[in-house]
C-alpha cells in the first residue's frame, strides 16, 4: 500500500475539486493519501491529516496541485527528505509539472504501478556572509539573486578567480532548473536540465559588455558586495528573501549535495517541453 502526500495550492480554486477527486481515486486504488493536518481539515479531509515532518518523511510520493510555483514552495523540504513530486499544473507554464488536472489520474496510477522515472534536478546552496543578519546557509532550486533598490556594485569571482565587477540592478546565479525562470527574463540562456552547469546573469547592467556567461556545475562563485548601497540588498532564493547584505559582505554559491526529484510519466523531452509551453504559447 502506498502513501501518496498531497499538497494542494489553495489559492486555486480548481485545487479543491481536484482534490477531493485525487483523494476518492487513491482509495480505490488501495493507496493512503495524506495531508498535512491544517489542508485536511479545511478541506474535510480529517482522516488524511498529518504532521508537516511526516508528509515528507512517511510518504512514497507527493502530488502537487498548482503549478512550478507551489513546487519552488516545497523543493527545499522535499529535497532534504528525498521525496519524489509529481506535479499537476492548475497555473500557466508548469514547466516541472507532469500534466494538468485532465490527465492526473492516468499519471498518478502510472506512478502507482511504478510506470514512470525520475529526474534529478540540481539543487544550490549559498553561504552568507552579511554584517546585518550574521552567517548563513541557504537553498535554492532556480536561482540565488543579490539585487538593490538603486545602482549597486558586484565582484564576481569564480573558484576564486575574479571575473569582473558588474554594476546594475545586481546578479543571479542560476541552475538548469531555473534558467527558464528569472534567468531567462534577465536575458539569460537557457540550459538543459542535465547539462550540470550554472548561468551567472548581470541584473540589468549598466555596460553594455555585461553578458551572461555559462560555467560548471562543479565552480564555487563568490560575489562580493564592492560598494555601499543607500538601500540594503537583499539576497533571494527563488524570489523569496534570505538575507540583507551591503559593502564587504559576500555570498558564495556552490552546488548541494541535495537534488530535487520530480517523477515524470510522459515520453516528451526537454525540447517537447520547451517547444509546447513556451515557443508555442508565446510563453503563457
Amino acid at each position: 500500500m502506498k502513501k501518496v502526500g498531497i499538497i494542494p495550492n489553495l489559492e486555486k480554486r480548481e485545487s479543491y475539486q481536484a482534490t477531493e477527486k485525487l483523494v476518492s481515486f487513491l482509495n480505490q486504488h488501495g493507496c493512503t493519501p495524506m495531508m498535512k493536518e491544517t489542508t485536511a481539515e479545511k478541506l474535510v479531509f480529517k482522516e488524511t491529516a498529518c504532521t508537516e515532518e511526516e508528509l515528507f518523511a512517511n510518504t512514497d510520493f507527493i502530488v502537487l496541485l498548482g503549478g512550478d510555483g507551489t513546487i519552488l514552495d516545497i523543493s527545499k523540504k522535499a529535497a532534504f527528505n528525498k521525496t519524489p513530486l509529481l506535479g499537476i499544473n492548475l497555473g500557466h507554464l508548469g514547466f516541472l509539472t507532469d500534466t494538468d488536472i485532465h490527465g492526473m489520474e492516468e499519471s498518478v496510477l502510472k506512478v502507482i504501478n511504478n510506470e514512470c522515472y525520475i529526474e534529478k534536478h540540481m539543487m544550490l546552496e549559498a553561504d552568507v556572509e552579511s554584517a546585518f543578519n550574521g552567517n548563513g546557509t541557504y537553498y535554492c532550486l532556480n536561482e540565488f539573486a543579490v539585487s538593490r533598490g538603486n545602482m549597486v556594485e558586484v565582484g564576481v569571482y569564480v573558484n576564486d578567480e575574479y571575473l569582473d565587477d558588474f554594476f546594475g540592478d545586481g546578479v543571479l546565479v542560476s541552475t538548469p532548473t531555473g534558467s527558464t525562470a528569472y534567468n531567462l527574463s534577465a536575458g539569460g540562456p537557457i540550459l538543459k536540465p542535465d547539462s550540470n552547469s550554472l548561468a551567472i546573469t548581470p541584473i540589468c547592467a549598466h555596460t553594455m559588455y555585461a553578458r551572461s556567461i555559462v560555467i560548471s556545475a562543479e565552480d564555487v562563485v563568490k560575489l562580493v558586495i564592492n560598494r555601499r548601497s543607500h538601500t540594503v540588498l537583499t539576497v533571494a532564493a527563488d524570489g523569496r528573501h534570505m538575507s540583507k547584505v551591503n559593502m564587504n559582505d559576500t555570498v558564495t554559491i556552490r552546488k548541494s549535495d541535495k537534488y530535487l526529484s520530480i517523477i515524470k510519466t510522459s515520453k516528451l523531452g526537454f525540447y517537447d517541453i520547451l517547444r509546447q509551453k513556451m515557443f508555442n504559447n508565446g510563453g503563457r
